[in-house]
């Protein structure tokens, strides 16, 4: 692995791997979602701890079920080069958000859509 000092420039090839791929092939990503997937039985995952059963889809204050609801994804080139890599960093925005941030940069795809519809993962479409 390329060992990196202050002010170094370093071609994205020279990188170490992503963290999450080595996860993934060692089984470890899915054990995580699994643990994490086991929260929306009494959901606890944000602030508002409503406790629904999410895995039924039983509707909130986020106005999510099972799965979340995904505006858009996209790869991201706009950040420091050791952060994007060549393949760009992953921006992934979901809708139906519960926080209702005063300054929110993102109000009209997180929090003006009330869908319930299911979305599949943008990740498994994601270059690897």
């Amino acid at each position: 692995m390329t060992e990196l000092k202050t002010n170094d420039r370093v071609a994205p090839s020279e990188l170490a791997e992503p963290s999450y791929l080595r996860l993934w092939r060692s089984g470890e990503l899915q054990r995580r979602v699994e643990a994490l997937e086991a929260l929306l039985e009494r959901c606890t995952v944000c602030p508002r701890d409503c406790l629904n059963d999410r895995l039924k889809d039983e509707i909130a204050a986020c106005y999510s079920g099972r799965l979340p609801v995904v505006s858009s994804y996209t790869p991201h080139f706009g950040e420091e080069p050791a952060l994007v890599g060549s393949h760009g960093a992953g921006n992934i925005f979901f809708g139906n958000c519960n926080l209702r941030c005063v300054y929110c940069q993102n109000y009209q795809i997180s929090q003006t859509t009330k869908s319930r519809s299911k979305t599949k993962s943008p990740m498994n479409a994601w270059p690897r």
